[in-house]
């Protein structure tokens, strides 16, 4: 009962079926299916420093001066598709579609879908969601979370279980910690003390194993009984490393998610460090089977916190530097050098990409790690925020998916074409981080379409290993 968390699942059951026995007859590892995570940041980017130097190999020269050089360390691992369009398209170019740029930037993004004119909430199922109802245990929802304010309305959501049905995703760590562990219905004392405990699941279950052992095992079972405990201690040992025990945060880290002002949650000052818990919780609950798709929000459409930690002193919001303006409405002057800041900001996000990463690949899985068989895709609302543009899009993948996406390429799909050449919609690779993860039709066959009716559908081959 202790390693079961929120709905009945076994949290750590995946990492104890996986171990390597330490002494006798080894058994195989069976990796833990494939993931989707979806690493959302909001606004507009830097265009001019965010990608590579140039196609090809992604190397550490090309990606020197760049927003991505803080994801040097997994250049193998990365793949970056570049002139991508959001469909529906921005700017109304799209017969039907509702919202300003900014709504459809959110609501479009993960559903591509239009926007109901009404509610201005997306038209359809977003692609974690349609995800997780066929890789979760049961078809329960994403794992969805959030760092800092956001809006209440489409502003605010990137996840949809259908059509008008926003996902209001968790931006309390500490909240959603509770629910993985377990401990929803208890009191927070009890919460406190048993996250304070543990430090073993051993130390949990010292009398039973005592009790077990006055029994008489004969002495198979004795050293069968052994073996497993040394195999949790080991594995324990060996998790500890990476701050991590037995699919629990360690002890100090699950104090400071217990310690969070839940006033504070969405300040700006709290930003950095509610988001990197978040992270963390999020890798655990991936890695551990809680969930096989999560999805991260990085504040709000049209809005985001004022970047002031990290050698970062910004004056003005994320949205007025992505326009360049001391105003949201563009009616002030312009911000001398916020170019430059807007690349700080950029760098930052890729340190924090670059943390989940690092998280995911801590974790041992077969003969590989948990990020080898993820899909991890980090997308934007917008590209360029100053003119709001909806083409040529920011868009990085890492992890290769077990060997089905390319990697340590950085693909130019339009080339020297108009950037406004409008062949490659997003929809689309929707659709093969769909087929990527193993997803299905009803039909049970490979995801072909996705999105709007009418839309050009089918994966992208040029993203295939």
């Amino acid at each position: 009962m202790f390693l079961r968390g929120a709905g009945g699942v076994a949290v750590a059951l995946p990492c104890l079926e996986s171990l390597l026995w330490r002494r006798g007859t080894a058994r195989a590892a069976e990796p833990g299916g494939k993931r989707l995570v979806v690493f959302f940041t909001c606004n507009g980017v830097d265009m001019e420093s965010f990608f590579p130097q140039a196609p090809g190999p992604v190397t550490v020269e090309s990606l020197t001066g760049t927003a991505l050089e803080p994801l040097a360390a997994y250049r193998d691992r990365l793949l970056i598709p570049r002139g991508l369009h959001m469909v529906p398209k921005g700017w109304g170019h799209d017969p039907g579609t509702a919202g300003n740029d900014h709504a459809m930037g959110m609501g479009h993004k993960l559903t591509a879908q239009p926007l109901d004119p009404d509610t201005l909430y997306a038209c359809g199922v977003s692609v974690d969601q349609f995800a997780a109802a066929r890789l979760n245990k049961d078809g329960r929802p994403s794992l969805t979370l959030s760092v800092g304010w956001r809006h209440s309305d489409v502003f605010g959501h990137i996840s949809y279980a259908g059509s008008g049905m926003p996902v209001t995703p968790e931006g309390n760590p500490w909240l959603t910690y509770q629910d993985l562990m377990g401990l929803g219905g208890l009191d927070e004392g009890a919460k406190l003390k048993i996250a304070a405990r543990r430090q073993s699941v051993l130390d949990l279950v010292e009398d039973e194993f005592k009790s077990l052992k006055a029994r008489g095992l004969g002495k198979d079972d004795a050293l069968k009984l052994e073996m497993h405990a040394d195999s949790i201690r080991d594995l324990e040992l060996e998790m500890a490393g990476n701050g991590i025990i037995a699919c629990a945060l360690d002890p100090a880290r699950a104090a400071e998610l217990a310690a969070i002002d839940p006033e504070a949650v969405l300040l700006d000052a709290e930003f950095k460090a509610i988001g990197r818990m978040q992270l963390d919780v999020l890798a655990m609950a991936i890695a551990c089977g809680a969930t096989q798709v999560a999805t991260i929000q990085w504040a709000s459409g049209s809005g985001g916190p004022i970047y002031q930690w990290d050698g970062i002193d910004h004056e003005y919001n994320h949205h007025k530097l992505s326009h360049g303006n001391t105003k949201d409405d563009d009616s002030g002057e312009e911000v001398a050098g916020y170019k430059e800041m807007l690349a700080q900001i950029d760098r930052w996000h890729a340190q924090q990409f670059g943390h989940l990463l690092a998280r995911l690949a801590a974790y041992e899985e077969g003969d590989g790690t948990v990020l080898d068989r993820s899909a991890v895709v980090w997308m934007h609302e917008l590209s360029e925020g100053r003119i709001h543009s909806y083409v040529d899009l920011p868009t990085v993948i890492a992890g290769g998916a077990g060997g089905y996406l390319k990697q340590g390429q950085y693909l130019d799909l339009v080339g020297d074409a108009d950037p406004w050449d409008l062949r490659y919609p997003h929809n689309r690779l929707l659709i093969t981080l769909l087929n990527a993860v193993g997803c299905t039709g009803e039909d049970g066959a490979p995801v072909t379409e996705f999105g709007r009716a009418g839309l050009d559908h089918g994966e992208y081959a040029e993203l295939l290993a």
